[in-house]
């Protein structure tokens, strides 16, 4: 029998953990027809010699404003993603009245580094409910597109900005819990809230779901068990022991993020005293996942927008301010000795003086590569009575202020100690996301998370066997979310797929292009080697190497 499309002669990893075995695959009306020795198709992928496996799906994105202005979901879709969820940490972008629209616009770009005149330039305001919103993104996407409905849209919808300032009334929480079970019922993945505590927002407020009273929290993610679906995400900061003593009353799946390694001197706890709560609560029976990654939290951070240190008092000062201001600020002695020293108590957030380099600058290139707290020592050493006293900072700021705020700044907050990582990616009830794709994307590219994985983990370390590998990416966090047609090399399931030359597949570096809405910049990534073909429900968007999806007569994503 002739399908729309076949695979042929790979070996398939079929998302499910089992052993590999030979087969091709056909496919008919985009989704999986047959799995068998010989199958023929009007469309055939050469995958002889290659791994055919479900395609990676991003459990951990905030895509919520660029799916509305890329429709492709750049780099995500061009690394083997083929399905993601956005709506994480409680940051959806609805639903919104009209009058919240500023001060969410501004709460994404202090907490994610989405600028404010990217999203206004790229983001259409055609909806105001959370149903509006997935029709508009349902209209056009690329890949596949899923998300969690936000405590702080949620609540900013409800309250307005008095969600930024007090505790909800009974009437309200009841309003706010009319909506989580309206975007349910129309689609959404869960509901998604931030119990950080460090997140500072609109005008240097935290964000409105800090306002919230445990019993708000609460009752918005029991409704996920009253409509019975959907998880709920959570991003507890420090205090989340309480997620595995709740979940087994609520009854529906929990993930947080994120179980990260730091360094000795983080104000952060163990990793391995919190891998102990989460290993007693699994054994207690509680459904709950926390999220770790294989990528070091590296970040390239600037003074101009200093969103990695607004955990810390003085800084967060400066997230209302715009640059020219935060430059005043940069120059003033007395702010400058206070910042240094909330940050070098470490009491907030580990700075990592000496792993603190230049990495991008115009006017500094002679310095690239070279570390702040190196420069520092120099010139303290100089004999310059100037430079007696100086400081990483002063060089980090003195360097900064003399290129118009634009020079940047490599530093690795955590999740750099191998030997725990080895711990983590492969604990039991721990799910691989936090890629944090669409955010961050000044600082951050870690859209190639799933391809780093497989080829620096799984193959070249020898973390667990390839099909264990392509388990975590695929059938596992479609199980978590209850994806039944996605994450599976099986008949009947959707033709989400990937061909991977197993031996050639890298990891690719990050490039920084200027191409958001209004002229905005962010770190990219190439598609990897040994990406060799692509299939997003049965149409194929990457062919022998090269990306064909735009020659498609329609995008080929679905809603999740």
């Amino acid at each position: 029998m002739s399908y729309d499309l076949a695979l042929r002669g790979g070996t398939v990893l079929d998302g499910t953990g089992a052993p590999p075995f030979r087969a091709d695959v056909g496919v008919r009306d985009g989704r999986i027809a047959e799995i068998a020795p010989t199958v023929r198709g009007a469309v055939e992928l050469d995958a002889s010699g290659a791994v055919v496996c479900p395609g990676f799906l991003d459990l951990h994105t905030h895509y919520d404003p660029q799916v509305l202005w890329d429709p492709w979901l750049t780099p995500s879709s061009g690394q083997g993603v083929t399905s993601v969820v956005a709506g994480n940490c409680g940051l959806s972008l609805a639903p919104c009245p009209p009058a919240m629209r500023g001060s969410l616009v501004r709460i994404l770009e202090h907490v994610e580094d989405m600028p404010a005149a990217v999203l206004d330039a790229g983001v259409d305001w055609s909806f105001t409910t959370y149903p509006d919103y997935l029709a508009r993104v349902g209209r056009a996407v690329g890949i596949n597109f899923g998300g969690y409905v936000g405590h702080n849209a949620v609540r900013m919808t409800v309250l307005g900005e008095d969600a930024h300032d007090r505790a909800a009334t009974a009437d309200e929480i009841d309003r706010m819990r009319a909506l989580v079970a309206d975007a349910l019922r129309a689609g959404a993945l869960g509901f998604s809230t931030d119990r950080s505590g460090f997140h500072i927002g609109d005008r240097g407020r935290p964000v409105p779901s800090m306002n919230a009273t445990q019993a708000e929290v609460e009752a918005l993610m029991r409704v996920t068990a009253e409509v019975g679906r959907g998880i709920c995400h959570v991003a507890p900061g420090e205090d989340f022991a309480w997620l595995y003593d709740f979940q087994p009353a609520l009854g529906r799946p929990i993930t947080w993020s994120a179980l990260l390694t730091y360094p000795e001197g983080s104000p952060r706890a163990h990793w391995a005293d919190k891998l102990a709560v989460h290993r007693a609560g699994r054994e207690a029976g509680a459904d709950v996942h926390p999220q770790v990654t294989c990528r070091p939290i590296e970040q390239r951070i600037s003074a101009a927008d200093p969103s990695s240190f607004y955990s810390v008092p003085a800084w967060a000062e400066l997230a209302p301010l715009a640059p020219a201001q935060r430059a005043e600020r940069y120059r003033d002695a007395a702010w400058r000795d206070r910042a240094y020293r909330e940050l070098d108590s470490r009491r907030w957030v580990n700075p990592r003086w000496a792993d603190i380099t230049v990495v991008e600058t115009a006017r500094h290139t002679g310095l690239i590569g070279r570390g702040i707290a190196e420069l520092a020592a120099e010139a303290r050493q100089s004999g310059r009575p100037e430079d007696a006293a100086r400081t990483p900072l002063d060089v980090l700021l003195d360097l900064s202020l003399a290129d118009d705020l634009r020079t940047r700044f490599a530093v690795t907050f955590a999740n750099d100690d191998g030997d725990a990582l080895r711990t983590l990616l492969a604990a039991e009830g721990c799910v691989l996301g936090l890629s944090d794709a669409g955010a961050h994307a000044g600082q951050i590219c870690d859209a190639h998370m799933p391809v780093d994985f497989l080829a620096n983990w799984v193959r070249d370390r020898e973390l667990m066997a390839p099909e264990q590998g392509v388990h975590r990416l695929t059938g596992e966090p479609a199980d978590l979310l209850g994806l039944a047609d996605r994450g599976r090399v099986r008949v009947g399931a959707a033709a989400d797929l990937l061909v991977l030359r197993w031996d050639d597949l890298r990891a690719p570096t990050p490039r920084r292009v200027t191409d958001l809405p209004s002229g905005g910049e962010r770190l990219v990534v190439d598609a990897p080697p040994g990406l060799e073909h692509v299939v997003v429900n049965g149409s194929v968007t990457r062919r022998d190497g090269v990306d064909v999806g735009g020659d498609l007569a329609r995008l080929p994503g679905r809603l999740l």
